[in-house]
């Protein structure tokens, strides 16, 4: 709740179970990795709002690179976090050009007259990452798993080919648990991570080796199989139709190399998703009991989430001596945990208590805490 509501005044009542049941998700990877976490679920959710000063921001995310835009008919939940992604947007909304009179300014009143379901497939087009507010069913499991096979000898080598948070977190608790961690960046694209935070980045990358490989290059994609052979894990946030281009079957290597191959992305397919908007598409959302935008719930929550769902998968994988690949859609990890909540709070109250905004429900009293970090 720290981080979810307007900006000013009150943080929104909002029901806990959705977290809660990300908590069993962390209690399980530290059974089956033997070792407690460095955190519990809200401390996931919040460290790196707790690590760069943010707060609730409402209709805008945690980060401000998303933004509840309203359509002809929904709700979506815009992401811009890159360059290219601004310059997109003309394309997006059909214009020639930006008129000067502000980025998200035009894209309100670029999507205000449009369908959803045309915005969301120009998005796709351009590889904008773009969300609707809805509350889908919820999946019967969190991520989904191909069994290959056995897994080979004992090794102790991960292979971390992700960026940003989902990926690099998985692959940070993996390590965590003794396992070697290898970061593979591209040249010239290092991962976009360490453009922001430099807290947050080492919170994800400590004690992770790195190494640059050109996976577009036929010496690059000899070498990486050739590691393929040595790991344990490999964790990617690359959709399909890219290892695709580059002829590598990602079933195919973890059925040869004996490894769990876990990928995450957005949607399980072609469309791109970040944190934000993806969290939005599964649900986790707020209405404002005045009538406006929807407001965000937490802080890129999707990428959390997914980070610990693909670590579990990755863990139950191991422990059963079984390879395979792993398909984690971000989407589909949070309307699993939401589990079909719709985070309304009846009959709960919030109220101010000196410096602090306190919930009561029943009998109980809890007050509402700033983010945290892990550790």
């Amino acid at each position: 709740m720290g981080l979810s509501g307007p900006e000013q005044g009150a943080p929104a009542l909002a029901s806990g179970r959705w977290v809660e049941r990300l908590d069993g998700v962390a209690n399980d990877i530290s059974e089956l990795c033997g070792q407690r976490l460095r955190a519990d679920a809200a401390g996931f959710l919040g460290e790196r709002a707790a690590l760069v000063g943010r707060g609730r921001r409402g209709a805008v995310s945690v980060g401000g690179a998303c933004r509840m835009v309203a359509a002809a008919d929904g709700v979506l939940a815009v992401s811009l976090a890159r360059t290219a992604d601004a310059d997109a947007v003309p394309a997006w909304l059909e214009i020639g050009h930006l008129t000067g009179n502000g980025l998200w300014a035009e894209v309100a009143a670029g999507v205000r007259d449009k369908p959803v379901a045309d915005l969301l497939e120009r998005a796709e087009w351009l590889g904008l990452a773009v969300g609707q507010a809805v509350r889908p069913l919820p999946p019967a499991e969190p991520c989904s798993a191909t069994d290959t096979g056995p897994a080979g000898p004992d090794r102790k080598l991960v292979l971390d080919v992700s960026s940003l948070w989902a990926g690099p977190l998985c692959a940070s608790l993996l390590g965590g648990f003794g396992f070697e961690v290898l970061k593979v960046e591209a040249p010239g694209r290092p991962d976009g991570a360490r453009y922001g935070s430099p807290a947050f980045y080492e919170r994800l990358n400590q004690g992770k080796r790195g190494t640059i490989i050109d996976l577009g290059s036929e010496d690059g994609r000899r070498r990486f199989l050739e590691l393929c052979g040595e790991s344990a894990v490999v964790v990617d946030g690359l959709r399909p139709r890219v290892w695709a281009n580059w002829g590598i079957d990602r079933l195919e290597v973890a059925q040869s190399c004996g490894l769990v191959w876990v990928s995450i992305t957005g949607h399980g397919d072609g469309r791109a998703g970040l944190g934000d908007d993806a969290a939005v598409s599964g649900g986790l959302w707020l209405s404002d009991p005045d009538g406006g935008l929807p407001w965000f719930v937490a802080d890129a929550a999707a990428d959390p989430i997914a980070g610990l769902v693909a670590c579990r998968a990755a863990a139950e994988a191991i422990a059963a001596g079984r390879a395979g690949l792993v398909d984690v859609a971000m989407v589909q990890a949070v309307s699993w945990v939401r589990a079909g909540d719709d985070l309304s709070a009846p009959g709960a109250e919030i109220f101010r208590r000196g410096d602090h905004w306190v919930v009561r429900a029943d009998d109980d009293e809890q007050v509402v805490l700033p983010p945290r970090s892990g550790v």
